[in-house]
């Protein structure tokens, strides 16, 4: 694990460091621009690069914080077990929990001058389509039940249990359950932060960068989820490997479709369900256009509107 460790940590520093460049921020600032389908205006930079440098900040140091425990676990238990599936669930996991701390700590800014504000504040619907929050909680869930079942399985004659103890089941199953309580904290302080702009234009990206929060908020969780089936698959494999080596005998046939489908039904599902979200739903940019903007950028022909 101190591999891991290792990449962890030099990847959480990179991504702390980077917004120090003017043209990574600047990158950044584009690039949510692309996604919101509209042009900057000047007097817009300096505030949204702002923001997208304090996110990309928080994922940057949530990674560091992900291998920093990881170096201390490796140390602090020698046998510990890594790869390729804790590594990228970790930097998703712990990722999106530092993006989650910021957005508790600072949901939104309120710059100096008049201001005018929305008579209804938007809901989460709003931004995020409802079939996108259903799959999610369904993934997240169905993520705790395999890494619960791992363990269960680790118990019996057919799996080893120090291996599967060793490996990242443990971590994930105390991992995922924070994520989701963070991201949850940090969606209601989002939606609840005041909104005030002193015209529409500032309002519309204010709306743009709580989309693009509001989604990185609520899907790293799902992920997460779908990675736990992987990670639990690789384990019970690696698991039932040494279980059969130990005791010479051949596995059960229904271990190996239970390893298979940990393999493969995670893929599968991802891949129809961003199909579907996408066909029904739209991304979340698209989303708070249609809601809040009648489909139109700022500057438009429509005025804001409320659902």
């Amino acid at each position: 694990m101190l591999v891991d460790a290792v990449v962890l940590i030099l990847v959480g520093a990179a991504a702390v460091l980077l917004p120090l460049s003017r043209a990574y921020r600047s990158h950044l600032t584009r690039r949510l621009a692309r996604q919101a389908d509209a042009r900057v205006p000047e007097d817009q930079v300096p505030a949204l690069e702002a923001r997208v440098t304090r996110r990309a900040r928080g994922v940057g140091a949530g990674i560091l914080v992900s291998g920093l425990t990881v170096l201390v676990i490796a140390l602090g238990w020698p046998g510990a077990r890594g790869g390729g599936y804790l590594l990228v669930s970790l930097m998703v996991t712990f990722g999106a929990a530092g993006l989650a701390v910021v957005e508790i700590l600072r949901p939104g800014d309120v710059t100096a001058g008049p201001r005018w504000a929305r008579p209804t504040a938007p809901r989460l619907s709003d931004y995020i389509p409802p079939q996108v929050r259903v799959f999610g909680w369904i993934f997240t869930g169905v993520g705790l039940v395999v890494l619960l079942l791992a363990l269960a399985l680790g118990r019996t004659r057919w799996f080893d249990a120090d291996a599967v103890w060793r490996g990242p089941v443990p971590v994930l199953l105390v991992a995922l359950p924070v994520l989701v309580v963070l991201s949850e904290l940090a969606v209601r302080r989002v939606l609840d932060a005041p909104q005030p702009a002193r015209d529409e234009v500032e309002l519309y990206w204010q709306d743009a960068v709580r989309a693009n929060t509001l989604s990185s908020l609520t899907v790293p969780p799902a992920l997460v989820g779908l990675l736990a089936l992987v990670v639990s698959g690789a384990v019970l494999d690696d698991a039932a490997s040494t279980a059969a080596v130990a005791s010479g005998r051949l596995a059960p046939a229904w271990t190996t479709w239970l390893l298979v489908a940990g393999y493969v039904l995670p893929f599968v599902v991802l891949l129809g369900t961003l199909a579907a979200t996408t066909v029904w739903g739209g991304t979340e940019m698209q989303r708070y256009r249609d809601r809040l903007w009648g489909g139109q950028p700022a500057g438009g022909p429509s005025a804001p509107v409320e659902a």
